[in-house]
Protein backbone atom coordinates (compact mmCIF):
# COMPACT_ATOMS: atom_id res chain seq x y z
CA UNK A 1 0.00 0.00 0.00
CA UNK A 2 1.48 3.20 -0.77
CA UNK A 3 0.14 7.10 0.20
CA UNK A 4 0.89 9.29 -2.60
CA UNK A 5 0.62 12.84 -3.34
CA UNK A 6 2.29 16.11 -2.14
CA UNK A 7 4.44 16.27 1.40
CA UNK A 8 2.55 18.30 4.20
CA UNK A 9 4.47 20.84 5.53
CA UNK A 10 7.92 21.40 3.33
CA UNK A 11 6.87 24.53 1.75
CA UNK A 12 8.46 27.75 2.38
CA UNK A 13 9.29 28.35 6.39
CA UNK A 14 6.41 29.11 8.25
CA UNK A 15 7.88 32.21 10.03
CA UNK A 16 8.87 33.89 7.34
CA UNK A 17 4.73 33.30 6.53
CA UNK A 18 3.79 34.85 10.00
CA UNK A 19 6.41 37.93 10.18
CA UNK A 20 4.66 39.10 6.91
CA UNK A 21 1.27 38.63 8.60
CA UNK A 22 2.27 40.71 12.04
CA UNK A 23 3.46 43.36 9.12
CA UNK A 24 0.96 43.44 7.38
CA UNK A 25 -1.14 43.89 11.00
CA UNK A 26 0.93 46.65 11.90
CA UNK A 27 0.90 48.82 8.05
CA UNK A 28 -2.82 48.54 8.28
CA UNK A 29 -2.53 50.35 11.85
CA UNK A 30 -0.35 53.18 11.08
CA UNK A 31 -3.11 53.58 7.91
CA UNK A 32 -5.82 53.64 9.86
CA UNK A 33 -4.74 54.68 13.42
CA UNK A 34 -5.48 58.54 12.81
CA UNK A 35 -9.22 58.15 12.85
CA UNK A 36 -8.93 56.64 16.07
CA UNK A 37 -10.17 59.71 18.52
CA UNK A 38 -10.37 58.01 21.79
CA UNK A 39 -9.04 55.09 23.91
CA UNK A 40 -12.15 53.19 23.59
CA UNK A 41 -11.92 54.29 19.28
CA UNK A 42 -8.68 52.44 19.35
CA UNK A 43 -9.05 49.71 21.48
CA UNK A 44 -11.78 48.94 19.02
CA UNK A 45 -9.42 49.31 15.99
CA UNK A 46 -7.16 47.12 17.76
CA UNK A 47 -9.64 44.35 17.70
CA UNK A 48 -11.05 44.90 14.02
CA UNK A 49 -7.49 44.51 12.72
CA UNK A 50 -6.53 41.42 14.62
CA UNK A 51 -9.40 40.31 13.76
CA UNK A 52 -8.66 40.57 10.35
CA UNK A 53 -4.75 39.20 10.39
CA UNK A 54 -4.53 37.14 13.33
CA UNK A 55 -3.94 33.03 12.43
CA UNK A 56 -6.95 31.24 13.14
CA UNK A 57 -6.98 27.95 14.57
CA UNK A 58 -6.40 25.33 12.28
CA UNK A 59 -7.49 22.08 12.83
CA UNK A 60 -8.54 18.66 10.50
CA UNK A 61 -11.83 16.77 10.81
CA UNK A 62 -11.76 13.32 10.28
CA UNK A 63 -14.58 12.34 11.61
CA UNK A 64 -15.93 14.52 8.30
CA UNK A 65 -13.99 12.56 6.04
CA UNK A 66 -15.22 10.82 2.71
CA UNK A 67 -14.53 8.70 -0.43
CA UNK A 68 -13.94 10.77 -3.71
CA UNK A 69 -13.08 8.31 -6.39
CA UNK A 70 -11.82 4.59 -6.53
CA UNK A 71 -10.34 3.48 -10.13
CA UNK A 72 -7.47 1.10 -11.82
CA UNK A 73 -3.89 1.86 -11.74
CA UNK A 74 -2.85 3.31 -15.35
CA UNK A 75 0.51 2.35 -16.86
CA UNK A 76 2.26 5.31 -15.42
CA UNK A 77 1.01 4.69 -11.92
CA UNK A 78 1.91 1.17 -12.01
CA UNK A 79 5.05 1.69 -13.00
CA UNK A 80 5.56 4.48 -10.20
CA UNK A 81 5.19 1.96 -7.47
CA UNK A 82 6.71 -1.19 -9.48
CA UNK A 83 3.71 -3.02 -10.23
CA UNK A 84 4.07 -5.82 -13.16
CA UNK A 85 1.74 -6.00 -16.28
CA UNK A 86 0.17 -9.40 -14.44
CA UNK A 87 -0.70 -7.65 -11.31
CA UNK A 88 -1.84 -4.61 -12.63
CA UNK A 89 -5.73 -5.48 -12.46
CA UNK A 90 -5.43 -6.16 -8.74
CA UNK A 91 -4.17 -2.58 -8.19
CA UNK A 92 -6.32 0.93 -7.92
CA UNK A 93 -6.56 4.07 -6.28
CA UNK A 94 -8.55 5.21 -3.24
CA UNK A 95 -9.23 8.95 -2.89
CA UNK A 96 -10.35 10.49 0.59
CA UNK A 97 -10.64 13.86 1.28
CA UNK A 98 -10.47 15.35 4.72
CA UNK A 99 -11.95 18.44 5.73
CA UNK A 100 -9.91 21.02 7.56
CA UNK A 101 -10.77 24.95 9.10
CA UNK A 102 -8.26 27.39 9.74
CA UNK A 103 -5.07 28.35 7.82
CA UNK A 104 -3.52 26.27 4.82
CA UNK A 105 -0.14 27.56 5.61
CA UNK A 106 -0.25 25.72 8.61
CA UNK A 107 -0.30 22.79 6.40
CA UNK A 108 1.50 23.72 4.03
CA UNK A 109 4.88 25.46 5.32
CA UNK A 110 7.78 24.22 7.35
CA UNK A 111 7.13 24.66 11.15
CA UNK A 112 10.53 25.28 13.12
CA UNK A 113 10.76 21.73 14.56
CA UNK A 114 10.82 19.60 11.33
CA UNK A 115 10.25 15.56 11.02
CA UNK A 116 11.63 13.53 8.72
CA UNK A 117 8.41 11.70 8.56
CA UNK A 118 6.41 13.56 6.52
CA UNK A 119 2.52 12.90 5.64
CA UNK A 120 1.29 13.37 2.27
CA UNK A 121 -1.53 14.96 1.23
CA UNK A 122 -2.76 17.88 -1.40
CA UNK A 123 -4.63 20.60 0.10
CA UNK A 124 -7.45 22.31 -1.93
CA UNK A 125 -10.42 23.38 -1.38
CA UNK A 126 -10.82 23.46 2.36
CA UNK A 127 -9.70 19.75 2.69
CA UNK A 128 -6.85 17.42 2.20
CA UNK A 129 -7.28 15.37 -0.45
CA UNK A 130 -5.31 11.71 0.44
CA UNK A 131 -4.73 9.12 -2.13
CA UNK A 132 -3.43 5.80 -1.66
CA UNK A 133 -2.18 3.27 -4.60
CA UNK A 134 -2.95 -0.42 -2.85
CA UNK A 135 -3.32 -4.02 -4.11
CA UNK A 136 -6.95 -5.57 -3.35
CA UNK A 137 -5.77 -7.90 -0.26
CA UNK A 138 -4.84 -5.06 1.54
CA UNK A 139 -7.86 -2.85 1.73
CA UNK A 140 -8.76 -4.11 5.25
CA UNK A 141 -5.29 -2.01 6.16
CA UNK A 142 -6.86 1.07 4.64
CA UNK A 143 -8.52 2.15 7.83
CA UNK A 144 -5.61 1.71 9.97
CA UNK A 145 -3.19 3.49 7.06
CA UNK A 146 -5.87 6.18 7.19
CA UNK A 147 -5.25 6.75 10.66
CA UNK A 148 -1.54 6.95 10.89
CA UNK A 149 -1.64 9.72 8.30
CA UNK A 150 -4.09 11.68 10.25
CA UNK A 151 -2.20 10.89 13.54
CA UNK A 152 1.44 12.36 11.27
CA UNK A 153 -0.46 15.29 10.35
CA UNK A 154 -1.96 15.91 14.19
CA UNK A 155 1.31 15.98 15.73
CA UNK A 156 2.99 18.49 13.06
CA UNK A 157 0.05 20.31 12.91
CA UNK A 158 0.50 20.85 16.89
CA UNK A 159 4.10 22.32 16.21
CA UNK A 160 2.65 25.21 13.34
CA UNK A 161 -0.60 25.77 15.74
CA UNK A 162 2.11 26.85 18.64
CA UNK A 163 3.74 28.81 16.43
CA UNK A 164 0.90 30.85 15.06
CA UNK A 165 -0.49 31.42 18.36
CA UNK A 166 3.44 32.94 19.14
CA UNK A 167 2.86 35.26 16.46
CA UNK A 168 -1.11 35.94 17.61
CA UNK A 169 0.44 36.87 20.75
CA UNK A 170 2.82 39.40 19.92
CA UNK A 171 0.51 40.86 16.76
CA UNK A 172 -1.72 42.28 19.59
CA UNK A 173 0.89 43.84 21.50
CA UNK A 174 2.49 45.41 18.57
CA UNK A 175 -0.82 46.54 17.33
CA UNK A 176 -1.75 48.01 21.00
CA UNK A 177 1.61 49.47 20.96
CA UNK A 178 0.83 51.20 17.86
CA UNK A 179 -2.61 52.06 18.09
CA UNK A 180 -2.75 52.80 22.33
CA UNK A 181 0.16 54.13 22.94
CA UNK A 182 0.62 57.86 24.11
CA UNK A 183 2.51 60.62 22.00
CA UNK A 184 1.92 62.50 18.59
CA UNK A 185 1.17 60.37 15.59
CA UNK A 186 0.09 57.24 17.40
CA UNK A 187 -3.78 57.61 16.59
CA UNK A 188 -5.16 57.83 19.73
CA UNK A 189 -6.97 60.66 19.38
CA UNK A 190 -7.76 61.12 23.40
CA UNK A 191 -4.14 61.47 24.33
CA UNK A 192 -3.33 64.01 21.87
CA UNK A 193 -5.83 66.24 22.88
CA UNK A 194 -5.28 66.13 26.78
CA UNK A 195 -1.40 66.91 25.65
CA UNK A 196 -2.46 70.04 24.03
CA UNK A 197 -4.44 71.14 26.85
CA UNK A 198 -1.19 70.85 29.23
Amino acid sequence: MFVVGPYLFTGEELDKYLVARKAAALAAAREEASGADSEADGADLVAAIYDRFHIPQTQMHPDDAYFIEEHPLDDEQCAAIGVSDEDKPKYKSIGIVVPYTGDEHLLTRQPTIYSAHQPQAEVKDGALHMEWYLNEVEEYQLENNFKRQIALIDRTLEVTQWQAMGCNQEMMEALKTEILRPGPGNGNGAAEKAGDTE
